[in-house]
């Protein structure tokens, strides 16, 4: 138990954080919700509307095309973590040479600005110009170019995939970190019991990684939710709603259609889809941490 002293300098060592967090996270919060009520018009006094805009949005046509174009673009959070595992378990062999070179180039893609990254897939998958179509033509695999970005189905894969290819060195350091924190005298020990290599994996490796993993999973989805600069630069959100994230759909009414209001109301359902998709891994993660304190 903390005496009065301690208990007034942990109060007073909390106090600028709490404070920062009231200003800047929840009373902006507090607002958006309030404005979901409303309509409010980019120049003019918002206008209760009560539930409206809520229904509004629960009837659109475009609703099912947003949520569903969320999910497939969460996928790349696993997609990621896939590429990144296994780049990790093969960077961490002792035998590879030119380790730090290899680990620069991995990198290339994450250091370069979405946006950028964005412009030169938009370059390769053009139907006219892009070598990806070339060379499948090439190749005999395609009779004639596609317009991959007028389809909706081939966009939201093709957002999923270029994310994955520009985000997975990040969950790849995080992860190649934790596993060069494991003794590898943890793998002699199982070898000398004859282990082989997917029993060493789940039984040496996998339980001391998994809270790096679980953390990077965490961060990687949350970001996918919050970020618009990959689907809004390679589709603007098209064709139609086809690859209208929920974040790219804020956008859209709050500075294309000007309906702040209608912006707030898709927030919400963003911080609901956003609450409702990271819970499990929340508490996986916290139950692995307690079982680390054990």
């Amino acid at each position: 138990m903390l005496d009065p002293q301690e208990r007034k300098l942990v109060i007073l060592f909390l106090l600028p954080t709490s404070l920062f967090m009231l200003l800047l996270l929840w009373l902006p919060f507090i607002q958006g919700i309030w404005m979901s009520f409303h309509m409010w018009p980019f120049m003019g006094e918002p206008q209760w509307r009560g539930l409206d805009n809520y229904g509004k949005f629960l009837r659109a046509d475009y609703f099912w095309d947003a949520i569903k174009a969320t999910a497939i673009y969460c996928l790349s959070t696993f997609f990621q973590l896939l590429v990144a595992l296994a780049a990790a378990l093969v960077m961490n062999q002792p035998f590879i040479p030119f380790k730090s070179l290899w680990r620069g180039i991995m990198i290339v893609s994450y250091a370069m600005p979405p946006v950028v990254v964005g412009a030169i897939w938009l370059f390769l998958l053009d139907p006219g110009l892009g070598m990806v179509p070339h060379y499948l033509m090439q190749f005999g695999l395609m009779d004639e170019p596609i317009y991959w970005f007028s389809d909706g189905v081939w966009a939201r894969w093709i957002i999923t995939f270029v994310a994955t290819w520009t985000f997975w060195p990040f969950m790849f350091l995080i992860i190649l970190s934790s596993l060069q924190s494991i003794p590898r005298e943890y793998y002699e020990v199982a070898e000398m019991y004859g282990a082989n290599i997917l029993q060493r994996f789940m039984v040496v490796t996998l339980p001391r990684i998994k809270t790096a993993i679980l953390i990077v999973v965490i961060l990687r989805l949350a970001f996918n939710l919050a970020k618009i600069e990959q689907p809004f630069t390679l589709t603007g959100g098209g064709p139609g709603y086809d690859t209208s994230v929920l974040s790219i759909l804020m956008y859209r009414f709050a500075f294309m259609s000007g309906d702040f209001g209608m912006a707030f109301t898709v927030g919400l359902f963003l911080v609901a889809f956003t609450a409702i998709l990271l819970l499990p891994f929340g508490w996986l993660y916290q139950r692995s941490m307690r079982r680390h304190s054990l």
